[in-house]
């Protein structure tokens, strides 16, 4: 089973060819591991970010799963892969809706599953251009 695998990655040594300062970001760099170089600003703790929620019907004694897919998943916009783990290339993996469901197709009440549900660490960072590299006459 496919979801249930957790992979860990350490990088050593050089990233890219050569560290780039946030103004020189742009859109070619998008899912591109690159080497930032700044001083961070501003970092929010590590926050839990709802991947799957798992909801119980008392009425139905049934579990409903629902999946979330936002922009910040790495996942968004690749193919869409099946229980077999194989790609389905005519399906890709679209932005879900952030509503959580408190109720089931028939109007039952939901119960949350906290235990069931899977969650990830989210933390945002905040980088300034290093001000010895901005350019002479601008602000970092």
């Amino acid at each position: 089973d496919k979801s249930n695998v957790r992979v860990r990655v350490a990088l050593g040594g050089p990233v890219s060819g050569s560290p780039v300062g946030p103004r020189e970001l742009g859109s070619s760099s998008l899912r591109r591991l690159v080497c930032v170089e700044g001083v961070a600003v501003k970092v929010s703790g590590v926050k839990p970010k709802v991947v799957q929620s798992v909801h119980y019907c008392p009425a139905t004694r049934q579990h409903e799963r629902r999946q979330y897919v936002d922009a910040t998943d790495p996942e968004l916009g690749l193919p869409v892969v099946d229980e077999s783990g194989r790609e389905l290339p005519d399906k890709v993996v679209q932005l879900t809706s952030a509503s959580y469901p408190t109720q089931d197709k028939d109007g039952n009440v939901l119960e949350t599953e906290f235990g069931l549900s899977v969650y990830k660490d989210h933390q945002t960072v905040t980088l300034q251009e290093m001000p010895e590299r901005a350019p002479m006459g601008q602000l970092p």
